[in-house]
């Protein structure tokens, strides 16, 4: 049997799971709002329900509670950084000598990050709060950009062989990370205003991290 229609405005009716899909989404970008623009802490059910222009008790008819949402809305802001990068890397790596792949490659996630800062903010923010889910979703998604990297870099012919020359790559995926952030960070500022020169510097940290592939033991 059909879903009974919900009368929603003077033109249009929706089914009930419509309206109820349509509610979800209300709260999840009254979150949004709100997570974006105030602490976490401060985040609570009330608070995203009266954003959203819901009662209360509708917002536990969508989530188990506080912590439930969170968990979504890390989910959803989080989930396409990681596929949307996989691209330019790919085709990086198929061709190697392509500077202009590389380039993209390194101009791709500062365009991500100039396009959504506060997210960007506060993905760093909760990276260092052990208890938030936000947090435990934005070190889940830095740990997968490490391990990509880490693939990317074995596919360009780095030693991987033994558990040292691993970490060696991690090491190196780290500071491909860190650059990539910290020179992101002055972007959005205003302080690095040229995304053109910030990949240029990026292309350079690559150069240097070569010396890992060429000279894999390091003497102590």
């Amino acid at each position: 049997m059909a879903a009974s229609p919900v009368r929603t405005g003077k033109h249009a009716s929706l089914t009930r799971k419509e309206a109820k899909r349509l509610t979800r989404d209300r709260l999840l970008a009254a979150a949004r709002h709100l997570i974006l623009t105030g602490p976490e802490a401060e985040l609570s059910a009330s608070a995203v329900a009266r954003r959203a222009g819901v009662a209360g008790a509708t917002f536990y008819e969508h989530f188990r509670n506080r912590e439930d949402l969170l968990q979504t809305l890390a989910d959803e802001l989080f989930a396409g950084v990681r596929e949307e990068l996989r691209q330019p890397r790919r085709e990086a790596v198929e061709a190697p000598g392509d500077l202009d792949k590389l380039q993209e490659e390194f101009r791709r996630p500062i365009q991500i990050i100039a396009a959504n800062p506060a997210l960007f903010r506060l993905a760093l923010r909760a990276r260092h709060q052990p208890s938030s889910p936000l947090g435990h979703l934005s070190r889940q998604l830095t740990g997968s950009l490490r391990t990509d990297l880490v693939e990317e870099l074995v596919a360009r012919g780095y030693p991987a062989a033994t558990p040292e020359e691993r970490r060696r790559l991690e090491m190196v995926a780290d500071i491909h990370i860190a650059a990539t952030e910290t020179l992101a960070l002055g972007h959005v500022s205003g302080r690095y205003p040229d995304l053109e020169e910030i990949v240029d510097m990026l292309v350079l940290v690559t150069r240097g991290t070569r010396l890992v592939r060429d000279r894999p033991a390091v003497e102590r």
